[in-house]
């Protein structure tokens, strides 16, 4: 003795049915990913490139205004500078890589700029020794060599730059720490997006 169950003709209309949902919830949760996408790059922005919370100082504008967030494919969001930006130079400094800083061509030492010599955002007045007509180099008692300038002749010297042989920067971790705290955001856009198409259906 057997018996033979089947799935009634209701079954096809059913499963084509399921099959064009889960299209539209994929289509859904990629969309919800690319909000997503846009929130964790809105945070890394918000949290770390402003108010100069990590020491960028006025890089942090430039990689601000770079950094953001698109589709890579249809699940696939990638959020970062792209490629051929005008801050390619140093949007490293949004990972954790290191780096050492050398003089380049003839010169000996990197002129960094310091004290008054820059703005309360962290932008340089003198971008470089030779903008400064009645500047000179002074050694510190600590043998560190300065360049700066007196206000009037009796004034007391002021440090406009201070010169190395070398910088040692690390990345700040910006980009993955500002992704990392926008996961639950990311996870609940892709789950509005998702309810929506089952709210339709």
């Amino acid at each position: 003795m057997k018996i033979i169950m089947q799935m009634g003709r209701e079954f096809d209309s059913v499963r084509d049915e399921l099959a064009s949902l889960g299209r539209d919830i994929e289509k859904a949760a990629s969309a919800g990913l690319a909000t997503g996408g846009k929130i964790a790059a809105g945070k890394v922005v918000r949290d770390y490139l402003s108010g100069q919370r990590l020491g960028l100082k006025r890089r942090s504008g430039g990689l601000a205004r770079e950094l953001g967030s698109w589709m890579a494919a249809p699940n696939e969001v990638v959020v970062g500078i792209p490629d051929g930006s005008t801050v390619d130079r140093y949007k490293w400094l949004l990972g954790d890589e290191q780096m050492t800083i050398k003089p380049k061509g003839v010169s000996r030492f990197l002129a960094i700029p310091i004290g008054e010599n820059l703005t309360g955002t962290g932008v340089p007045t003198y971008s470089s020794p030779y903008d400064v007509d009645d500047g000179y180099f002074i050694k510190s008692k600590g043998g560190q060599l300065l360049f700066g300038r007196k206000n009037g002749k009796r004034g007391k010297f002021r440090p406009l730059f201070v010169l190395v042989t070398s910088v040692f920067v690390q990345g700040t971790g910006a980009l993955y720490d500002g992704v990392m705290e926008s996961l639950d955001d990311i996870a609940d856009a892709i789950e509005d997006s998702i309810g929506k198409i089952k709210d339709v259906n």
